[in-house]
């Protein structure tokens, strides 16, 4: 008898078999073939198949089965070779970081809605909860479930507390039931990337699921505001409600560096929120960078840095490398950020380097030419060595191509490993990528974090970054061009459009 992996193995490799069968008999002709095809695929027609592929013969196999899709015929076969128990685990994990993927599942499976305690807390189920605590009281704060939880974590961290699902009512509800029978609101949990670095409910409901609800129901039964990460990552929600839930509730402000990550995206409504409650924008980081560094670096509006300007910014604060706001400006090539600066009253002094880059940045391409024969030699600016990376994940290639002219190592790594290739992949920036790999980047760099190559970041950034201006699709040909093969785990994307270029390579089906 064959085990559950051969069982589906053997059952996926059938139906394969059957997509290769059809499309080979549409494109010979086959009549019988065609009609089966178009009764599912209706952009075909019986008189042309032109561009007719493999995965349009997945799609009607999947689809004589009685399923939507592929992909969720494929998880169907794959789950129906799993003994109920495991099945409930996989629907658990997919309830936890994919509500997508789990609403799938529950309709393949409405059982799993009526599978347990567990299962009832991920969905909101509060009767069914309440039902279990009448039963056995000391469940409320044991540890169990398939990540050996308390329970309220199963409620705050679940996919489906996010403001915009059905259920997230209903885990408010159950989660008041669980605080009334003795559920402890501090609750948390050790990640296994980072076990130093607890992550608690209120995270989960705030900043994990900006559910202000779930949050105002843990801070009122005793939540600590400030437990390093929920206010930080609370910032990263455009409706801004559960940062003013935190600071209601005496989130503080000093060390959380939540003005920089604020300013990780344009919201000049969100900064002067944190700036009327207190915020310091003075305050510096490890690389000495006050809100306002940050601020160009990561290519904010002239406004918002009016903004921290007004709220009394320093002007002409040096980094720990020497750098003024003003010279990031220029070398970024932000003009309207710099006479901003400059009509401020900022020092407009520049070493030669800055100068050069920000030359570059702006150029034609006549004069970058010239430009770029003229370039300072990068060996007499010691202090320099992230700019690469740093230019690099704020998207300035023409600064970026003056660094490599003056003949800065195009392997150069910032703090955590990473070097320019890596960042260019993790947000799809095709022509920095194209770039660094003209000038001999590899492809084989591990970051010192994680160990990632920039290949594997390209894969992981298709699909959890979140900023815009990304091609991955452009990245995707840019790195199978240069010969390299993109890890196996992090495809396919589910992004359609780098899919299809993967697909045409033959790296996914």
């Amino acid at each position: 008898m064959p085990t559950h992996s051969e069982a589906t193995r053997l059952n996926l490799e059938y139906y394969r078999k059957q997509a290769k069968s059809l499309l080979k008999a549409v494109k010979s002709g086959d009549r019988d073939a065609a009609e089966r095809l178009t009764r599912h695929i209706t952009r075909f027609h019986q008189k042309s198949f032109a561009g007719v592929a493999l995965h349009d013969a997945h799609l009607a196999i999947a689809r004589e089965q009685g399923f939507a899709s592929w992909p969720r015929f494929k998880a169907f076969l794959i789950q129906s070779t799993l003994d109920f128990q495991s099945l409930v685990t996989a629907f658990m994990d997919a309830a936890l970081s994919d509500s997508r993927r789990a609403e799938t599942m529950l309709t393949d499976h409405p059982e799993l809605a009526e599978s347990g305690f567990y299962p009832a807390l991920v969905l909101g189920d509060a009767e069914r909860v309440e039902q279990a605590l009448r039963e056995t009281p000391e469940l409320v704060r044991t540890k169990g479930g398939p990540h050996e939880w308390e329970p309220l974590l199963y409620i705050c961290f679940s996919r489906f507390a996010g403001g915009g699902s059905s259920r997230a009512a209903g885990l408010v509800t159950t989660a008041l039931a669980l605080l009334r029978a003795g559920a402890g609101p501090n609750a948390s949990y050790n990640p296994e990337e980072w076990p130093d670095n607890p992550l608690s409910c209120l995270y989960g409901a705030t900043g994990f699921n900006n559910n202000p609800a779930l949050g105002l129901a843990l801070l009122e039964a005793g939540a600590n505001p400030n437990d390093g990460e929920s206010l930080y990552h609370s910032t990263e929600h455009a409706d801004l409600a559960c940062v003013k839930l935190l600071l209601k509730h005496g989130a503080s402000l000093k060390g959380a560096n939540v003005v920089k990550h604020m300013l990780d995206r344009e919201d000049r409504e969100g900064l002067q929120l944190l700036l009327a409650a207190g915020a310091d924008p003075n305050e510096v980081n490890e690389r000495g960078e006050t809100a306002l560094h940050w601020a160009i670096w990561r290519g904010r509006s002239a406004a918002v840095i009016e903004a921290l300007l007004d709220a009394g910014a320093a002007l002409d604060a040096q980094r720990k490398d020497g750098r003024t706001p003003y010279a990031l400006a220029v070398q970024s090539g932000q003009t309207a950020v710099a006479k901003l600066l400059e009509s401020r009253g900022a020092n407009t002094e520049l070493s030669p380097l800055d100068r050069f880059i920000g030359a570059c940045e702006s150029a034609e391409a006549g004069e970058l030419e010239r430009l770029l024969r003229e370039a300072p030699v990068i060996a007499a600016f010691p202090e320099s060595e992230r700019l690469l990376t740093d230019l690099a994940m704020s998207h300035r290639t023409g600064a970026v191509r003056a660094l490599l002219a003056a003949g800065m190592p195009v392997d150069a790594r910032a703090e955590n490993g990473a070097t320019a290739l890596h960042w260019a992949c993790w947000k799809g920036y095709a022509d920095l990528a194209k770039l660094l790999l003209d000038h001999g980047a590899s492809l084989t760099a591990e970051d010192g974090e994680f160990h990632g190559t920039p290949p594997g970041w390209f894969g992981h950034g298709a699909q959890n970054c979140c900023e815009d201006g990304g091609d991955y699709a452009e990245v995707a040909r840019v790195l199978i061009g240069a010969g390299t093969t993109i890890p196996a785990v992090d495809i396919p994307t589910g992004r359609p459009d780098v899919d299809a270029v993967l697909r045409e390579y033959g790296l996914i089906k």
